[in-house]
């Protein structure tokens, strides 16, 4: 691929721009805007050109910001095979069984200090604790989270009074003008002392600095042996970006966030339009998934 990262082309077109192409051995998947839109359906299209990439003898794995319980059944559901890397990167589990196998959490004092920025904001705060959701006020949007995520909800008095325990992830969610103002705001103070993200656009994400699927996927990569440059990602958000510019092939899918456009190499039609599939199955057709 050449160095320059366009994004409005398909990968077709860019095979056939006589850029040089080569095999990939592990392919990507991020969920929420990737592979599923709205109804949070997997299609059947996407279902065979996964399996029939995995016949092929390349690795296909999850990468989400999701927490186990829910991303695991999408990987259940998809039966991929490679490491499932969730909350944004911080959890790394096994595909079928869910048995954690590498967890970043937050310290203690810097979960204090995000509690303390963001205890007289707007929005809804709640903190991801032993796969736990803690919040300080049950709300309609809090008890729909925590059914999504499959979770117990458990309202305390004060988050700081639970966070001793190293929280895996702190959420703010709120208008999308004030969340990214607000994930600006903490990005400026932390620095690389904090992952700061919005994997969607009311969703502000702080998470321990050795959290960012980038990491999680560097660690996985090592245990498969392989390297970035066999490596296809898909993403459409924020928390995508750097593994799309990391990546051999990075991918942007459908109603992007402009960072990870920017990062990608090719912009792709998003879920409705069953964009992922299509790419995996090009990627076939040209010999380009292979163990």
């Amino acid at each position: 691929m050449s160095a320059e990262k366009p994004t409005s082309r398909a990968p077709a077109a860019i095979f056939d721009s006589g850029e040089d192409a080569h095999g990939f051995r592990v392919v990507v998947l991020d969920i929420d805007g990737t592979i599923v839109g709205p109804n949070l359906a997997l299609s059947p299209r996407l279902r065979e050109a996964v399996a029939a990439t995995q016949a092929a003898g390349a690795t296909v794995m999850i990468a989400t910001g999701r927490i186990p319980g829910s991303a695991l059944g999408f990987a259940r559901e998809l039966e991929t095979i490679g490491p499932l890397v969730c909350c944004q990167g911080a959890v790394t589990a096994d595909p079928s069984t869910g048995e954690v196998r590498r967890h970043a959490r937050m310290d203690p004092g810097m979960a204090q200090e995000v509690l303390g920025m963001l205890s007289d904001d707007s929005g809804q705060l709640s903190m991801l604790l032993d796969y736990q959701i803690y919040v300080e006020e049950r709300s309609e949007w809090a008890v729909g989270y925590a059914r999504r995520m499959e979770q117990n909800l458990h309202v305390v008095e004060s988050l700081s009074d639970v966070s001793d325990g190293g929280p895996t992830l702190i959420l703010a969610v709120d208008k999308p003008e004030a969340t990214s103002l607000r994930a600006e705001r903490l990005t400026h103070h932390f620095g690389d002392r904090a992952l700061v993200t919005h994997s969607l656009p009311h969703f502000c994400e702080v998470a321990s600095p050795d959290a960012g699927k980038l990491k999680a996927l560097e660690v996985v990569l090592d245990d498969l042996g392989a390297i970035s440059a066999q490596v296809v990602a898909f993403g459409d958000g924020v928390g995508d970006a750097e593994m799309l510019g990391w990546a051999g092939l990075g991918i942007a899918v459908g109603d992007a966030h402009p960072s990870a456009r920017n990062a990608a190499d090719a912009l792709i039609p998003g879920p409705d339009a069953d964009g992922v599939a299509r790419t995996l199955e090009e990627l076939l057709h040209r010999n380009l998934l292979s163990g």
